[in-house]
């Protein structure tokens, strides 16, 4: 009897065990429920013979080559196996609600996290057994998380994550001003002061203004551009939606201090006194600007710097070599706590940094592979979407484009030679990244925010137009983030 009890205590302590490591496992990872074998169902067969699979990517990658490259590997490895893959010749975007049911639409998808799963909803998108896949377990939860739905209290997960997005700065460093070392270095650091801090780059940009640099401007960017811009509103308070981005009914972008954001958006549309900022075509123009020496830097993802260097290399300044050692990639500067950018004391914000600024809050997102629910290959999508997330894909794609790999073991790797990635992941690891809502609503967001970034924008031009300013006081500024939060809750309850 005592060597029963003994067994029984031993057999409920392993139990109890087992129990715990399977609440702390990430939902579904040990799941049998009839929901997960009815849902992964389409999963369970042979690759289906003679299929073709339909990819859909991003327009860069096309442009750049490595798409084709990664398509001919693919077909190459699975010659034998009875099916392939082949680019789709259309735009990058799609619509999978209406293309989808008629056979117009990919069978797998590149896309950003946010553009993706609002087809999960409504089910366009399928859960994927990431459990079984191989890059499980070296993508971390922050970015599956990105990719995460609910269906009747279970987790599933509708993308796989293949690199992460956020805003960086670009520089050409031979455009830097000669003096910078002696004039612009008062920490001696070996870093430009106006690279530290955006009141030393505004100070900076005044100097350009008035001739003598190499360079026309100092700082250019679109401020009407939400993606880049709502970081400003983030780093004091904003946020899109409640609940790490799953809560439309709380839109914060009037939460906290958030007008300080707003306030040195407008001060930098005044100080760029460039009307091409105000127009979304600028983010096309920025490659040449930065190539020709109009301006000394600006804020893009790093998916595009082949893009500038592209740029570089038409001009007949550089080669391609020369282009890729002249052209850096560096975390955003830090923000003034007063959020006055034209303070002239701009020096106090390097020698007294960790009081007078801020590190920079920016919007990211996960960018990666989904597959279509009206897909007729699931398992030939699903080879070639493992093909495509593999180690070694993840390296090529980053030396074609410049990404940060989701994959850990790849970003160790790369990390090594370009300091990008490593600069990303710790961003992302201390929460300067705020990751896009993946939720339809998040739809409901650009076309209300555009118009008052660009209200905001032009509003220091209004004087010189004998016309009022619209954004003069503080005041003015919240009841203008007001009025955005009101307009982006009434389109989505007419969207509901």
């Amino acid at each position: 009897m005592k060597k029963m009890i003994v067994l029984m205590l031993v057999l409920t302590m392993v139990l109890a065990s087992f129990s715990g490591c399977q609440e702390e496992a990430p939902s579904g990872q040990f799941d049998t429920s009839d929901l997960y074998k009815q849902v992964m169902a389409r999963f369970d067969g042979e690759l289906e013979q003679g299929a073709v699979v339909k990819v859909l990517e991003n327009d860069t990658a096309v442009e750049l080559g490595y798409v084709d490259a990664l398509i001919e590997a693919f077909n190459e490895a699975y010659q034998d196996q009875g099916i392939r893959a082949e680019r789709m010749n259309i735009d990058q975007y799609s619509d999978l609600a209406t293309d989808g049911p008629y056979g117009y639409g990919p069978d797998v998808w590149y896309q950003a996290n946010d553009i993706l799963m609002k087809y999960a909803d409504d089910q366009h998108l399928l859960p994927l057994p990431i459990y079984d896949m191989e890059c499980y377990e070296q993508i971390p939860q922050s970015a599956w998380d990105a990719y995460a739905t609910d269906m009747e209290g279970e987790t599933f997960y509708c993308g796989i994550p293949l690199n992460v997005q956020s805003g960086m700065l670009y520089y050409i460093e031979s455009m830097l001003p000669e003096d910078w070392e002696t004039e612009w270095d008062i920490d001696s650091n070996g870093t430009p002061d106006f690279f530290e801090t955006y009141t030393a780059l505004y100070a900076y940009s005044e100097q350009c203004k008035l001739g003598g640099e190499k360079t026309q401007y100092g700082y250019l960017d679109e401020t009407v551009d939400t993606y880049f811009m709502s970081g400003y509103l983030m780093t004091y308070g904003g946020y899109i939606f409640g609940s790490n981005g799953t809560d439309p009914s709380d839109i914060g972008l009037a939460a906290g201090d958030s007008y300080k954001g707003a306030r040195m958006i407008q001060q930098w549309a005044g100080q760029m006194g460039n009307t091409e900022v105000l127009d979304n075509a600028f983010s096309s123009a920025a490659y040449q600007y930065l190539a020709d020496g109009v301006m000394l830097c600006t804020i893009s993802t790093p998916d595009v710097s082949r893009m500038f260097i592209r740029s570089m290399v038409a001009t007949g300044n550089w080669t391609e070599a020369e282009a890729e050692a002249d052209l850096k990639m560096i975390t955003v500067p830090r923000l003034p706590v007063s959020a006055d950018l034209t303070a002239d004391d701009w020096q106090d914000t390097i020698t007294k940094m960790d009081e007078l600024t801020v590190e920079m809050t920016m919007m990211g997102g996960i960018n990666g592979y989904g597959i279509s629910s009206y897909t007729q290959c699931p398992n030939a999508a699903l080879a070639f979407v493992e093909f495509a997330t593999s180690y070694e894909q993840a390296v090529l794609r980053n030396q074609y484009l410049g990404v940060a790999p989701a994959r850990e073991d790849a970003a160790d790797t790369i990390s090594k030679t370009d300091p990008t990635v490593g600069i990303l992941f710790d961003r992302l690891d201390r929460g300067l990244i705020s990751i896009m809502p993946a939720i339809t609503e998040i739809g409901q967001l650009w076309t209300p925010a555009e118009s008052f970034l660009i209200d905001l924008s032009t509003d220091p031009y209004r004087a010189e137009r004998g016309e009022e300013r619209l954004y003069e006081t503080d005041e003015q500024i919240k009841a203008g983030l007001e009025r955005l939060v009101s307009q982006i809750r009434d389109a989505i309850e007419t969207l509901a």
